[in-house]
């Protein structure tokens, strides 16, 4: 779905409902400057792909896990590999964030930042928690606050100056710092094939090469025997709250899951395309495998949490399912490997 905006420069702005926030926004960005370029396309070309299982950083006290790349590796990456100029801050003071904000909108620009969820009240209460990686772009300034387009809504939104600056400078894991990112200028012909093949590779060291043991394809092994012995290590009350959280950072938390599973399958379909291979289209088929099994995961976690437990949907199955992810993940990547290796 699109409906259109005007930016504070008067330009005609399309705002895009988009799978995830920060893929959607990136698109978004470069596509305000001239260049359309899909969403998953995006997500590939900024290795937006990945798996983490933190065991010592703690969100509402239970250890986090995450499906994708750190918030905002997907923005700097892809705008290194597509090129262009493009402008990154932080900002220790909210003062000092908040005006250079609005120095930036009266030059024309639209601008993107990374917020907290919890703070932004356009959002119903129910879809609201604490999740500091959420972004969005900001087009204008309005009385009391600011027009913002929110990739996972389906039209623009205004959101109050105070509610902004709790979002912006939320404090918890991964801390926002006010951050805000926007391109001065794109590279309108970009060299696709090439921006691609970095992506793949990049993504392929990144699932197969990290030796850390929670980090990758290790990293969901790591999980998985975790919840394989959980319920004896923490009963099954803390086991069942454990693995309910693993599953709210895999379908509900911007941390991807199996979604993104899809959205890296679309990515390797649009690369199939481009390059007329055979291989890649397979590798994009299956994918879209890999990510029904995720999903297969999530829904007997849930049956389990929920005690609606069939005799044979236990601990060690959900477990086993995220083993098999692994397994099923290790050669696609291998494989992914191999075949962006040829392509150069």
């Amino acid at each position: 779905m699109t409906t259109t905006e005007i930016t504070s420069g008067g330009k005609l702005f399309l705002h895009h409902h988009a799978a995830h926030c920060e893929s959607g926004v990136t698109s978004a960005l470069f596509r305000d400057k001239g260049l359309e370029i899909s969403e998953p396309m995006i997500f590939g070309i900024g290795s937006g792909i990945f798996f983490g299982h933190l065991p010592f950083v703690h969100w509402v006290g239970l250890p986090i896990s995450t499906y994708r790349s750190q918030p905002g590796a997907i923005f700097r990456k892809a705008a290194k590999r597509l090129g262009g100029k493009f402008v990154t801050q932080h900002f220790r003071n909210a003062k000092k964030g908040m005006d250079e904000l609005r120095r930036v909108l009266k030059t024309g620009q639209i601008v993107g930042l990374t917020t907290n969820i919890y703070w932004l009240s356009y959002f119903p209460q129910r879809f609201r928690f604490q999740f500091n990686g959420h972004n969005i772009i900001v087009l204008r300034e309005i009385e009391n606050g600011f027009r913002v387009s929110d990739p996972v809504l389906e039209k623009p939104m205004d959101c109050l100056t105070e509610d902004l600056i709790r979002a912006r400078f939320a404090r918890g894991p991964l801390e926002p710092h006010g951050f805000m990112y926007y391109p001065v200028s794109v590279n309108l012909n970009p060299d696709l094939r090439r921006a691609c093949i970095k992506g793949m590779l990049d993504t392929c060291n990144m699932m197969l090469r990290i030796p850390l043991p929670i980090f990758g394809i290790r990293g969901i092994r790591f999980l998985a025997k975790r919840i394989i012995k959980s319920e004896k290590t923490y009963g099954f009350e803390n086991a069942c709250r454990q693995l309910g959280n693993i599953v709210r950072m895999q379908e509900e938390v911007g941390t991807g899951g199996a979604g993104f599973r899809y959205m890296y399958a679309a990515f390797l379909q649009e690369a199939a395309e481009l390059f007329g291979s055979s291989e890649l289209n397979e590798l994009s088929q299956e994918m879209t495998a890999v990510g029904d099994i995720w999903r297969e995961f999530a829904v007997v976690s849930a049956r389990i949490i929920k005690k609606r437990v069939k005799q044979e949907e236990t601990f060690a199955k959900a477990g086993g399912l995220m083993l098999i992810c692994a397994g099923r993940e290790e050669e696609l990547f291998k494989t992914l490997r191999d075949v962006a290796g040829k392509l150069i």
